[in-house]
């Protein structure tokens, strides 16, 4: 039956983690194909909704990539706003979305069709923070969003576990996550509209 309302919503929901619970009691850590229930249809964009987001100057296959991360950061999603999880699980759920938001990120900042001179170049050794920063003095990106997305780049280093310099421990916050893929929608949109113009 269609949930009615927010008692009924908590109702169900309870319902639905006893449910889970008891099947992870049954099966443990056994692979049982009879245990799978089904991920909710809809939550999850398709690739074609997702390739549009992305300037033509990239390649076919990175757009589709670029279109799979998008698609698993409605996974995330899902997992950290529609489960309990938390402690260490929701930090690194956290941490995989910042990695893929930073991975769109950079590769949408390097442009194949500029000469090496030009930050935004493909061929041009500039790291993230440069190219953000360009994106700003093109008036693509607010100075906040530009800080917003360097703050992602620095998260996102954390994938070197040789380099971190802190304890992952309740470091990532869901606002780690929400803000720059905000701010990257915009830069997408805004990176489509020049397409690697100069």
């Amino acid at each position: 039956m269609a949930i009615a309302d927010d008692n009924e919503l908590k109702a169900a929901a309870a319902n639905a983690g006893s449910l889970v619970q008891d099947i992870q009691d049954y099966c443990g850590r056994a692979f049982k194909p009879e245990a799978k229930f089904s991920f909710p249809r809809g939550m999850i964009g398709t690739a074609a909704q997702y390739r549009v987001r992305c300037p033509a100057y990239l390649t076919r296959d990175q757009i589709s990539s670029c279109a799979y991360g998008f698609m698993f950061l409605d996974v995330l999603w899902w997992v950290v706003s529609r489960t309990d999880i938390a402690s260490v699980g929701k930090q690194m759920a956290l941490k995989s979305a910042i990695v893929t938001l930073g991975t769109i990120l950079e590769v949408s900042l390097c442009v194949p069709s500029l000469s090496r001179d030009k930050v935004l170049s493909a061929k041009n050794g500039a790291g993230v923070n440069p190219r953000l920063t360009k994106a700003q003095e093109e008036g693509w990106i607010s100075q906040e969003q530009c800080a917003t997305l360097k703050q992602l780049w620095k998260h996102r280093n954390n994938v070197h576990l040789k380099i971190l310099a802190e304890s992952e421990l309740d470091l990532y916050q869901p606002e780690h996550v929400n803000e720059p893929y905000a701010a990257l929608l915009v830069l997408l949109g805004r990176l489509k509209d020049w397409n690697g113009g100069w």
